[in-house]
C-alpha cells in the first residue's frame, strides 16, 4: 500500500509539473499568437496604406498623361504656327526682292532719264544756237 501511496504521490507531482510545463507553453503559444495577430494587424494597416497611396499614384499617372497629351497637341499647333509664319515671311521676303529689283530698275530708269534729258537740253540749246543764226 505505502508502494502505491508513493507512486501515486509520485505520479501527482510529474502530473503537477507536466501540468507547469503544459501551462508555460500555453503562455508562450498565446504570446507568441498574440505578437503575430498584432504583426498581422499591421501588416494590414500598412497594406491599406499602401493601396491608398498606389491609387494616388496611379492618378496622378493618368492626371500627367493627360497633361502630356494636352502638352504635345500644343507642340503640333505651335509647329503648324511656325510652319505657316515660315511660309509667310518666305513670301515677304519674295515680295521684298522684287520690290527692291523694282526699285533698282526705276532708279536706273531715272538715271537714264536724267541723261536723256541732259542731251535733250543739250540738243535743245544746240537747236537754239542753229535757230538763232537764221534772221529773218
Amino acid at each position: 500500500f505505502a508502494v502505491v501511496a508513493d507512486e501515486v504521490r509520485a505520479l501527482a507531482s510529474r502530473t503537477q509539473q507536466s501540468t507547469g510545463e503544459i501551462q508555460q507553453m500555453i503562455d508562450r503559444l498565446q504570446a507568441t499568437t498574440a505578437g503575430s495577430v498584432q504583426a498581422m494587424q499591421r501588416a494590414s494597416e500598412m497594406a491599406g496604406r499602401t493601396r491608398s497611396q498606389a491609387d494616388q499614384a496611379g492618378q496622378s499617372l493618368d492626371a500627367m498623361a493627360n497633361l502630356i497629351g494636352t502638352i504635345n497637341s500644343m507642340n503640333a499647333q505651335i509647329a503648324s504656327a511656325a510652319e505657316e509664319q515660315t511660309a509667310v515671311a518666305e513670301e515677304i521676303n519674295r515680295s521684298v526682292h522684287q520690290i527692291a529689283d523694282g526699285v533698282d530698275r526705276v532708279a536706273e530708269d531715272a538715271v537714264q532719264g536724267a541723261r536723256t534729258a541732259s542731251e535733250l537740253s543739250g540738243l535743245g540749246e544746240r537747236l537754239r544756237q542753229l535757230v538763232g543764226q537764221f534772221r529773218i
